[in-house]
């Protein structure tokens, strides 16, 4: 699936109200679950240093990592001036530096981070090659970079079931629009060997793993682990 345009554009006038939408949602339970679940991994592998994330949305991986290791220093770059709002707002009384930006291009120094992340968002880079680039420069000798992202190749029947189940106890917006947001999320994403085929392009070709995993009881996730 190549498409020069691949959502970036949407997202960098993602309205105010639109993100409180969005706010809403990574609210539910499962959801929160997912994040702090990532979090927790993220914890336990930098353990101190620098953690870049990119697409930050609402600022709940970051809100994770903060309550579970107060040693890492924190960025985020979003392409949206919306989310960064939000993400300011969510994460309160913590020192932090997020800003609006594109990963395809930062202003940040060489080897300036020891772990890159990014959940959820790889799949709408519009140049995933160069953006995988950039995070190489930036990256320290030996960091790693764990991008937690969705599949196209899922078990649509487990997924079905899993989703039910996850809002059952939600109200029943969130019933309708959480749905929306996943399947145009799963509608978009890559398969496996796509992703495979992109970072064989880029200058972590040597050096990456792709393992499927479930995240908020969903088995459409997938963890793809790179190092410098």
């Amino acid at each position: 699936m190549n498409k020069k345009n691949r959502g970036e554009k949407g997202f960098k006038k993602f309205p105010k109200q639109a993100a409180l939408i969005y706010d809403k949602i990574t609210s539910v339970k499962a959801q929160r679950k997912l994040y702090e679940d990532i979090g927790i991994f993220l914890s336990n592998s930098i353990k101190s240093g620098k953690l870049l994330e990119i697409g930050f949305g609402a600022g709940r991986v970051l809100e994770s990592v903060i309550k579970n290791n107060k040693n890492i220093e924190i960025y985020g770059i979003d392409i949206s001036n919306a989310m960064v709002e939000l993400a300011k707002g969510n994460i309160k009384d913590t020192k932090v530096n997020l800003i609006e930006g594109n990963i395809e291009k930062t202003e940040y120094k060489d080897n300036f981070f020891d772990t890159i992340t990014c959940t959820g968002s790889f799949y709408l880079w519009d140049k995933p090659v160069k953006s995988l680039n950039e995070i190489f420069r930036i990256l320290k000798k030996d960091g790693n970079v764990y991008l937690f992202e969705t599949y196209k190749e899922y078990d649509k029947k487990d997924f079905k079931k899993s989703l039910k189940e996850n809002l059952k106890n939600e109200n029943i917006i969130l019933k309708l629009i959480g749905p929306f947001f996943i399947k145009k999320q799963l509608s978009l994403t890559y398969r496996i060997k796509e992703i495979e085929d992109i970072i064989k392009l880029s200058n972590f070709k040597n050096n990456f793993n792709i393992e499927k995993i479930k995240l908020g009881n969903l088995s459409i996730w997938a963890k793809i682990s790179l190092k410098k």
